[in-house]
């Protein structure tokens, strides 16, 4: 399904198809026309002649797609810039993700060891501002904790045998991963739940007579 784009007098200045690419593009001031039109009347109908209206329908139809095509491209050109703008930071955000992680494992080491809560709250806050700081550039983590195990944000490193979330489910997570603006950044590092085994202490064999 095509879609024609208007300036502000009226004129028909492109025509695209759904997937923004132009099919048509052309400018007419007043009354729109076909850009193709099989007939030209000129003043004394110097281009009754059959060949040299053929010439000029077909120069017509050269301008209208070199001009498409440099819409086109025009457009592309600002999309990759856009995409440009989105993931600059993307390998400055890798490299903050395991001081990150540094700082998380450090507050949960500092919790076991019964560390005063000065300095746990303190490390929170530091990590808190990192999250902060690269959520600005777009970068949120996953949530992975209870979801569907899903290979193409998740790596799955353990199977563990649990029924806090249904099979097939992250039972928890073993390195945070991240999204930047809709972009893997880093997949999350999971353990996925399996049913228990037939085999388990409080799985009652149904087999055995």
């Amino acid at each position: 399904m095509s879609e024609e784009i208007f300036d502000d007098f009226g004129a028909s200045i492109e025509v695209v198809d759904e997937n923004g690419e132009v099919i048509e593009a052309r400018q007419e001031q007043g009354q729109m026309v076909d850009v193709v039109d099989d007939t030209v009347d000129l003043d004394g109908g110097d281009l009754e002649n059959i060949d040299l209206q053929r010439e000029l329908r077909e120069t017509k139809e050269r301008f209208v797609r070199l001009n498409a095509d440099f819409i086109n491209f025009r457009k592309r050109q600002e999309r990759e810039r856009e995409e440009h703008t989105k993931y600059a930071n993307e390998r400055l955000l890798r490299d903050l993700l395991p001081v990150i992680d540094n700082l998380e494992r450090a507050i949960e080491s500092a919790k076991k060891a019964g560390e005063a809560a000065a300095i746990t709250s303190g490390l929170e806050l530091v990590v808190q501002e990192f999250l902060r700081a690269i959520k600005r550039s777009g970068a949120e983590p996953i949530e992975a904790v209870g979801k569907p195990f899903d290979p193409a944000i998740h790596e799955a490193l353990q199977r563990v045998e649990t029924d806090a979330v249904e099979p097939g489910y992250v039972a928890f997570e073993i390195l945070r991963g991240y999204m930047l603006n809709g972009r893997v950044l880093r997949v999350s590092l999971v353990a996925v739940a399996t049913g228990p085994e037939i085999t388990s202490p409080d799985v009652e064999n149904f087999d055995q007579n």
